[in-house]
This record gives structure tokens, sequence and C-alpha cells, in this order.
């Protein structure tokens, strides 16, 4: 037998018993200025919040010079091919938690799983309706254990690393900016 095989045995000897899981909280009631709450959240993250119906209008006037946009908004597989230079990406989210302004994307709205790390910029679009107060609401409303596996992300603010020093670098190892465009019910 070998040390990998009887490293093995041993641990599924002394597994513990499985033991049912605990209830969790269902979340939080929505409070009344949800969306200015997860707006401000947003931004204190490092992001931009717009509240619009004009999607379209409010991505051009903040990102007027990108050049390599890759929207997924109208559900079409990825085929841009390369994720070299990408300018700007535009994706929809799937649900809003008000308590940290992070936004849940599921794999199936990405396109490719790197898309929305390896961009400039990164637009999330996401319905007012899709908020919920808190993360126990999100995963909740997001049913992980209903669902078929995958990959999934919650994002909160552009990529941002900080030292010891207290010194913030936005746009470390992602995009150097995240705008979050809202639209109202």
């Amino acid at each position: 037998m070998s040390s990998r095989q009887e490293i093995l045995d041993a641990v599924r000897r002394n597994r513990p018993d499985a033991r049912p899981l605990p209830d969790l909280p269902t979340g939080a009631a929505l409070p009344h200025d949800a969306v200015e709450r997860f707006a401000a959240m947003v931004r204190e993250v490092g992001g931009e919040a717009v509240i619009t119906g004009d999607v379209s209008t409010a991505i051009h006037n903040r990102y007027p010079e990108a050049r390599r946009v890759i929207s997924m908004m109208d559900g079409a597989p990825f085929t841009a091919g390369s994720l070299d230079g990408i300018d700007l990406v535009i994706i929809r989210g799937e649900l809003g938690v008000v308590e940290n302004g992070a936004i849940w994307v599921a794999e199936s709205a990405m396109g490719h799983r790197a898309l929305p790390f390896v961009t400039m910029h990164l637009v999330l679009v996401l319905r007012a309706t899709d908020l919920v107060a808190d993360m126990h609401g999100a995963y909740a409303a997001l049913g992980l254990e209903r669902r078929t596996p995958g990959f999934g992300v919650f994002i909160s603010g552009p990529s941002k690393t900080a030292d010891i020093e207290r010194a913030l670098v936005i746009g470390a190892q992602g995009p150097r900016s995240l705008m979050v465009v809202i639209t109202p019910p």
C-alpha cells in the first residue's frame, strides 16, 4: 500500500460523524432607502454608483475613451477571443447587497470567468429590485444549495490592496475602476 493510500485511509477512518446544518438567518428586511444606502456603500468600497434608466449614456459619459469594450448584457457567449487589452467590460449583476455594496455575478453572465478581472474598467448593471439587505439574505435569495454547481463571485469595489503602512492601491490585480449602474424599478 502506498503512503498516499495509507493517508487517505486514515482520513476516512477518522472522519467526524455527519451533523445536521444549523438553521441560518434568512436576512434582514430591506431598508426603505435601500438604493441610496447601496449606492453609498459602493462608493465607500471605492466604486462609483449611478442610478439611472439610461445605462448606455451613463457608461459612455464615464468611459468615452474606451476602445475595446465587451458587453455581456445581451447574453451572447464570449467570442471576442483574446482577454488581452480589454478597456471595458459590462456585465449584468444578479444581486446586490446593501450592507457591503457587493454584487453577485454568476458565471453564466460573465461569458468567461476571467473577464471581470482582466479588464481595465468594469461596469456592473443591477436592477434596483435585485437588492437584499445583507449577506444572509443574499445566500437565501441565490439558493446556492439548489443550483447546479458552478462559478460565481461577489464583487465589491475595484481591485485594491493595502499594506501595513495603510497605503491603499486601487487597481492592483484587477480593474482600476468599478461603476455600478443601478436601474430603477
